[in-house]
């Protein structure tokens, strides 16, 4: 787990709310506390993440958060991607937000041998024999 400081979470959610702001009826990205545990989660799950992550809130601490943000963008691509990964990724996992977008997260479903396939239904699957086939063989070296 990373330890991440009071002080880079506040900037963090900062950043945060310029990346997804409230609207729509959609909370912003502090609201559903991507800072908080979501964010430790996250950087567990992507240690990759963690360098260029704290290099981009120290860079915009003392900032304003949509000036540190341009800046960020515009100065430093990998730790402004960085960021944006990691609220994207927390904002999406909450349970909040994937009420509110009506996703049940993955759920197991089984094919029913029973079922003709959607792709047979709805004729994606014609479409391909139709076409015929399209195998061009190696040419031997």
């Amino acid at each position: 787990m990373t330890m991440v400081s009071d002080g880079e979470r506040e900037v963090f959610a900062a950043l945060a709310d310029v990346l997804i702001p409230a609207a729509e009826g959609m909370p912003a990205a502090s609201a559903v506390d991507v800072q908080g545990a979501m964010l430790d989660r996250i950087l567990g799950l992507r240690p990759d993440l963690v360098e260029a992550f704290r290099r981009g809130l120290a860079a915009a601490a003392g900032i304003p958060p949509a000036d540190a943000a341009a800046a960020l963008n515009r100065d430093d691509a990998e730790a402004f991607g960085a960021i944006g990964i990691v609220v994207s990724a927390g904002y999406y996992m909450t349970p909040a937000v994937r009420e509110l977008i009506g996703y049940p997260g993955q759920v197991k479903r089984p094919p029913d041998p029973d079922e003709t396939p959607e792709y047979v239904e709805n004729g994606m699957l014609k479409q391909v024999i139709d076409r015929g086939p399209i195998f061009v063989p190696t040419p031997e070296a």
